[in-house]
């Protein structure tokens, strides 16, 4: 059975009334238990009644940022602690996810920002799929690394200078690479080719001398080279 009670403790009376002592503010059912508390009211009909509200739950509401909202909880809350509700998220536009690879790269953000920088970015884990053996991917909200880029660079321009400082950078060692390996190319055609020609070459002697009685000589007038014979 239940009584309607307005307080954490009560008493019941002979007639099966319940006496409530304390605050009446509140008013809710709830069931009576007997508790014997001595031989006095196990032997008497009277008997000491407690009886216990349950307690009253309170919730801190979260305010959508895009919508203006309340909620309690969402994907982005849970694992980036972004307060957008799930019925805003945006997954791909606003609130797309990004490897680590392309935090680094495209917002020139180093290790130490994204893991030593207070507070330090969140992200999940999940498994490359493009091949599973790969290792599994950080994936970081595209907003916070913005955000944390912009902390580093101060402004949005400085980040564009240096991107573009950074491009033309590369671009300067790939034209070194790309002139580097043309001229060891030509080089190597280059060799090949006396190769070839010495391969192939054929003596051009000049006039025959005599150097002795019966010996002669005779001298390549390309490469010097000298061929002496005799004459019978």
């Amino acid at each position: 059975a239940s009584i309607s009670v307005s307080s954490r403790t009560g008493q019941a009376l002979p007639d099966g009334r319940a006496k409530i002592t304390g605050c009446s503010a509140l008013s809710v059912k709830l069931p009576v238990i007997p508790i014997l508390d001595a031989c006095f009211y196990h032997c008497s009909p009277f008997k000491k009644y407690f009886f216990s509200l349950a307690p009253v739950l309170e919730f801190d509401y979260l305010i959508c940022g895009d919508c203006g909202k309340e909620f309690m909880d969402s994907y982005l809350m849970q694992h980036f602690d972004w307060a957008t509700c799930d019925n805003c998220r945006d997954v791909e536009d606003k609130h797309k996810l990004i490897t680590r690879t392309e935090a680094k790269e495209e917002y020139l953000l180093k290790d130490c920002d994204l893991d030593k920088r207070e507070p330090v970015l969140r992200f999940i884990v999940k498994k490359n799929p493009h091949n599973s053996r790969w290792g599994e991917m950080k994936l970081y909200l595209k907003l916070q690394v913005i955000k944390r880029s912009l902390e580093v660079w101060g402004s949005e321009e400085a980040l564009q200078e240096a991107k573009e400082l950074r491009r033309d950078s590369r671009e300067k060692m790939k034209q070194k690479k790309f002139d580097k390996k043309v001229k060891e190319l030509r080089r190597a055609v280059r060799s090949s080719l006396w190769k070839k020609q010495a391969s192939i070459h054929e003596h051009e002697y000049g006039p025959e001398e005599n150097i002795d009685e019966d010996t002669y000589k005779k001298t390549c007038t390309v490469c010097g080279h000298e061929l002496t014979y005799e004459k019978m």
